[in-house]
């Protein structure tokens, strides 16, 4: 059996966003490298090809037999003769240093080149390639001036650095989320780069009395999903988020709301300050109590209970009223309904407020809709052509749909 053929079965299996990207993975000598085969096995499952460099130092905290079996045997334990780096460095599309100790962080800024882990990292530099590094040690190390000068010769050279956790006195590893988060970053194309982008995410909620409430089933995933693929892809992104049921990623700038008329006073607010493109994935409530109840209702007393309902303000339909030069995305959400009548309501709704995209989906349909991770959507563009109609995971819909604005956008 080939290398290849010792990951072949996880490979892919969270996503493709590393395919066809190979990966040094440099580590060294900190106690967090017996983590490090856990991490390989997460970007293979992503897609990604890993290459791994441990140093002397880091087989104290993980064994090479871990690391050989995590990578599918792509283990590079000594260059057999001092030039073989230069090969592999330019053909890797990132380097990354996990975890990185202050002495490998200083040499690598002194431009000392004394062992194969050191060497490699000089050479990436040499060549240019992608730098991402993760500092792991007491906090004490971290902190000193000398170090954090050395990380910022090292920035200001084009090196990214993860920073760390900082918890009881040491500067720890942070989850592999954030880490792998910020390896996309470093491969994904800035298509959206210098680019603005609000997007609305989650369902709002009206409240019956201070406890009672009334709001819909969205989790707000999707937009979450766009705000991030949007991150990922260089953007300025700012999500304003509702009701939400899963946690946005930290790097993102996210305001939370939690009446539609809180989410549409945000929205205004943000749009009056030069956005280019706002992407409506939310699913604000249309319909609130018309009185305001400042207690609890008594079930017991009450017998029944009456409400008067009223309109929320329309938040999209609105925007695009008062903002007609910024790129407006608008989702539209049916139930039950056929593919025909999907793409009529979604061309009614583009052309009834002028939006540049309307994202249809039918939210009734089976395995897919606001609890489920995936979705299945028809994208409509300013002329009413369908332009993308798929079933999928709802980050790979959100990272067609980006790639779609980004296209039209430019053009």
């Amino acid at each position: 059996m080939n290398e290849k053929d010792l990951v072949s079965d996880i490979r892919y299996s969270y996503g493709d966003e590393l395919k066809d990207k190979k990966i040094l993975l440099i580590v060294t000598g900190s106690v967090a490298a017996y983590k490090i085969p856990d991490l390989i096995r997460l970007l293979i499952r992503h897609g990604g090809e890993v290459y791994v460099l441990p140093s002397i130092e880091s087989l104290k905290y993980v064994t090479l037999d871990a690391l050989k079996w995590s990578s599918g045997g792509r283990v590079i334990d000594k260059f057999s003769y001092r030039a073989e780096h230069i090969n592999l460095i330019k053909d890797m599309d990132l380097v990354a240093v996990i975890p990185a100790t202050a002495n490998i962080i200083a040499k690598a800024a002194n431009g000392i080149a004394d062992t194969d882990a050191s060497l490699a990292i000089h050479s990436a530099l040499g060549f240019k390639k992608p730098v991402l590094m993760a500092p792991v040690m007491h906090l004490n190390m971290y902190e000193n001036p000398i170090l954090q000068k050395k990380i910022k010769e090292l920035q200001e050279l084009g090196v990214k650095f993860i920073e760390p956790f900082i918890e009881e006195e040491k500067a720890k590893l942070r989850e592999f989320n954030d880490i792998k988060m910020e390896v996309f970053k470093e491969l994904y194309p800035n298509i959206l780069e210098n680019l603005k982008i609000l997007v609305t995410a989650g369902p709002t909620i009206e409240y019956i009395d201070p406890v009672r409430l009334i709001t819909n089933k969205s989790s707000g995933r999707m937009g979450v999903y766009i705000a991030e693929e949007a991150y990922l892809y260089g953007a300025q992104v700012k999500l304003i988020a509702g009701n939400i049921s899963v946690e946005p990623y930290r790097k993102l700038d996210v305001s939370y709301v939690e009446t539609t008329e809180e989410m549409y006073e945000k929205v205004m607010e943000e749009l009056s300050s030069k956005y280019d493109i706002f992407i409506s994935a939310s699913a604000p409530v249309d319909f609130r109590p018309s009185d305001k109840i400042n207690s609890k209702i008594n079930t017991y007393s009450a017998g029944k209970l009456d409400l008067e309902l009223i309109l929320t303000p329309k938040i999209v339909s609105e925007a695009r009223k008062k903002f007609r030069d910024i790129y407006i995305v608008s989702f539209k959400a049916l139930y039950n309904v056929s593919d025909e009548e999907l793409y009529n309501k979604a061309v009614e709704h583009l052309k009834r407020y002028g939006f540049e995209m309307v994202v249809a989906n039918d939210v009734g349909r089976k395995g897919v809709g606001f609890k489920s991770e995936f979705n299945e959507v028809l994208i409509v563009n300013r002329e009413g052509d369908v332009i993308y109609r798929g079933r999928g995971s709802k980050r790979i819909i959100a990272r067609k749909l980006l790639n779609l604005i980004a296209e039209d956008f430019r053009r």
